[in-house]
């Protein structure tokens, strides 16, 4: 009689990988099988920083991260930065940090740290089993049996990675919470996080302008949260890791207008495009660009601090734009300092999830036990990685995560 695997990961990805290669060293590769739906397993994990692979941060805490905090506090516990290192170091994964703390292969390619991955599931014998769409997986008394069309598996226990809806061109999609919906496990609301945000004012002329700058959250008049970073224009809104950072926060206003859960009537996006300079020296400096460019349009009176498109779009703006610079009185460089220091933007919501790096939202520890990460409701059922309500900044931190959560899960299968 064939013996049935310990374990079955679903979900070929950061999390399914890490956990596959824990369960492999703790009872042998013919015990755990990965059952991935796309034609290989880590396709988004190749896409990553750009194709460089942000692993992890040296600056690993609970600052970064966001959701379910009972659930961010016991992986990050269980997973801290030695144990991150000292886990791709038993791959031969060798790392370098960047001056911010980042952490990449030293190789600076993605496709390192999955063929260092992958090298230990085959070193160990864990098959891969690919092109495995689940239609649904029916609990029996010693096993779980998962069906795909005419073939079915068995395992003794499964380890959900399937990961979430963030970031569909690369594979994604909601799939592993519909299935967890038949164990009765369903999810806070899920909403796009780390992503572009649309916005109503349009500003073709902007459409590729880079600039460093802050990026103020404003809800119902308070500032909720602020980054700063090069911001990124285009025809449609704002981008930039400084606007991704604070894309949460949009979002959760967006699709449910509510921020930390709580209601909000409005929300608005004032970006700082002369953070080093206070309104006071700002209007000291556009006072000699008044007589420097006087005799030109008074877009150009930002022409010397920001780029040209900027500048108009800023004068746009105002109103002002039909003046010259040496027309322009104390009030017009009041207005052209304000709008420069605060130059606002309404959100409007769009398909972010398309856009979208990580998804906000998911399985909580009202779902799962802290310490194993298994479901509460059903024995021999554990989540992790993307589905659990966890996300974080940009930095690494949603990698960190979705490998410490996957090894946690995969450490405490009995």
């Amino acid at each position: 009689m064939k013996q049935i695997p310990k374990l079955a990961v679903i979900g070929g990805g950061a999390s399914g990988l890490a956990g596959a290669i824990t369960a492999a060293r703790r009872f042998g590769g013919k015990n755990v099988i990965i059952l991935e739906k796309q034609s290989r397993v880590g396709r988004k994990l190749l896409a990553t920083g750009n194709g460089r692979c942000n692993i992890g941060n040296r600056n690993i805490s609970s600052d970064h991260y966001f959701g379910d905090n009972a659930l961010i506090e016991s992986v990050l516990s269980d997973f801290g930065l030695k144990q991150h290192k000292r886990f791709f170091a038993s791959l031969g994964l060798l790392l370098k940090e960047d001056s911010e703390g980042r952490l990449y292969p030293n190789s600076n390619q993605a496709s390192t740290v999955l063929d260092c991955m992958r090298n230990e599931l085959q070193r160990i014998g864990v098959e891969e089993k690919c092109d495995f769409t689940i239609d649904n997986i029916t609990k029996k008394k010693n096993c779980f049996e998962i069906h795909s069309g005419e073939t079915s598996i068995n395992a003794e226990n499964i380890i959900f990675a399937c990961g979430s809806k963030a970031s569909p061109s690369l594979g994604s999609d909601d799939s592993g919470n519909r299935i967890l919906k038949s164990f009765g496990i369903t999810p806070s609301p899920l909403f796009p996080s780390l992503s572009p945000v649309g916005t109503k004012e349009k500003y073709k002329i902007l459409k590729g302008v880079r600039s460093s700058g802050s990026v103020r959250i404003i809800a119902d008049g308070d500032e909720i949260r602020s980054k700063r970073g090069e911001i990124q224009f285009s025809d449609t809104g704002i981008s930039g890791i400084c606007v991704f950072e604070c894309s949460r926060v949009v979002n959760e206003y967006l699709y449910f207008r509510t921020v930390k859960s709580k209601k909000v009537n409005n929300l608005i996006i004032q970006l700082d495009l002369m953070p080093d300079y206070n309104e006071i020296e700002l209007i000291k400096y556009l006072r000699s660009c008044k007589s420097t460019f006087s005799g030109l349009p008074c877009e150009m009176i930002l022409s010397g601090a920001l780029n040209k498109k900027l500048s108009e779009a800023i004068l746009t703006s105002t109103g002002i734009r039909h003046k010259l610079c040496s027309e322009l009185d104390e009030d017009d460089l009041s207005t052209v300092a304000d709008h420069t220091k605060n130059f606002t933007f309404t959100p409007e919501k769009t398909d972010s999830f398309k856009t979208a790096q990580v998804c906000a939202g998911g399985i909580g520890s009202d779902e799962v036990y802290l310490d194993t990460l298994m479901s509460r409701k059903t024995n021999g059922l554990y989540i992790c990685g993307e589905m659990l309500n966890v996300d974080g900044d940009c930095g690494g931190y949603n990698l960190h995560f979705s490998f410490g959560s996957g090894i946690m899960a995969a450490k405490n299968i009995k």
